[in-house]
């Protein structure tokens, strides 16, 4: 089989965006010839272990520096590993991938995933952008997550003729029967209330705090659960108190997918209030619509999450940052039993026409092979 490597921060069980869209590569371009090679960080379990359409080198980290790990053992690892592939795949944003890259040699080919731009890292984003220009001259294909993120992108433009569209792709939601109900913690808070689901890391490009005082102006018989953990739980947990919306609003921090699979499915609407363009794309989207829940998103300029999320189709987006706009959609939604199946079943179609795993791997193979 052909071989490729990953570079990235993290992998499952480590949780995020990027780290599922790897684990969806990796396991779906085995199908397709292709065994990978996942060079990561971890914070506990370190060594190499084997994986689904691959293995997965999980190594120490050296420091924290704005969210992003730093180890030599990564950046030997990975310059080893990379020359020895015939495709390098590479996650960005990630400041020692950027810099691997630069010792590969010319033998494997290079594919840049863009998932995001550099934004608000200051002193490290000036150190990451000059190698991230050349990681892009370097590279054979870079892929963008959408155009509209893309078109949007300042360090992607210079390299227009580089630059392969293709949408991320989440798999389909375990169909178990029956579905497992609510654990108790979570039953006793929504109390049989009409449920508002948001999901994310709790940090600030997210834009919680905006649906924190959207929840003032929602019903009295919705409840709001975040699910999700991270530096702003303190003062997202003082904000919630301060209003007053301690029964309207859980922080659930982290979840298990058993928890996350029954919040979705009562879920009456999905709200991503996120409020800056470091949301490139939201996976989370995808798994909502996978679901077949209606959806609240914000317009955020020069994103992909407008076009993620389609105005009107499979569910509404609000103006970014308006806790009034974000509360006046989910209202809107709630108060329509006809306007919310006509979403829901739009967010269905809509994740089974563009965003399954199998599409999403089937593509980035077609690349693979177009590249090689």
């Amino acid at each position: 089989m052909l071989k490729v490597v990953h570079l990235g921060k993290y992998y499952p069980p480590d949780s995020g965006g990027i780290e599922s869209v790897t684990e969806t590569l990796v396991e779906g371009t085995y199908a397709h010839g292709y065994a990978s090679t996942v060079i990561c960080f971890d914070k506990g379990k370190l060594g190499s272990t084997r994986c689904k359409g691959g293995e997965v080198v999980r190594l120490p980290i050296d420091k924290m520096l704005n969210a992003q790990p730093l180890g030599w053992a990564y950046l030997w690892r990975g310059i080893r590993a990379a020359r020895k592939a015939d495709i390098v795949h590479v996650h960005t944003p990630n400041l020692l991938a950027s810099l691997a890259t630069l010792f590969i040699g010319s033998k494997p080919k290079l594919l840049v995933h863009w998932h995001s731009d550099i934004v608000g890292k200051g002193m490290m984003g000036h150190v990451v952008r000059p190698l991230e220009n050349l990681m892009l001259r370097r590279a054979d294909v870079v892929l963008a997550t959408s155009q509209r993120y893309a078109d949007g992108s300042a360090a992607l433009r210079r390299f227009a003729g580089k630059v392969s569209v293709v949408p991320l792709g989440v798999p389909e939601p375990r169909t178990e029967a029956p579905p497992q109900p609510l654990s108790e913690r979570l039953n006793l808070f929504i109390g049989g209330r009409r449920l508002v689901l948001s999901v994310g890391r709790l940090t600030a490009y997210k834009g919680f705090s905006v649906l924190v005082e959207a929840a003032r102006s929602l019903p009295s018989d919705v409840a709001v659960v975040i699910a999700g953990g991270g530096e702003l739980m303190p003062a997202l947990a003082r904000q919630i108190a301060e209003r007053g919306l301690g029964q309207r609003i859980l922080l659930a921090g982290r979840v298990s997918d058993q928890e996350l699979r029954a919040l979705y499915l009562d879920a009456q609407v999905f709200c991503l209030p996120s409020i800056h363009r470091s949301e490139a794309f939201g996976v989370v989207l995808l798994e909502a619509m996978a679901y077949g829940v209606p959806i609240v998103a914000t317009d955020i300029a020069g994103s992909g999450v407008p076009w993620v999320n389609a105005d009107g189709v499979s569910g509404l987006n609000a103006a970014s940052g308006s806790p009034a706009a974000l509360a006046r959609a989910c209202c809107q939604i709630l108060a329509s039993p006809e306007l919310r199946t006509r979403l829901a079943n739009g967010a269905r179609n809509r994740y089974e026409r563009h965003f399954t795993d199998k599409s999403f791997a089937q593509e980035v193979a077609n690349i693979y092979t177009k590249m090689l």
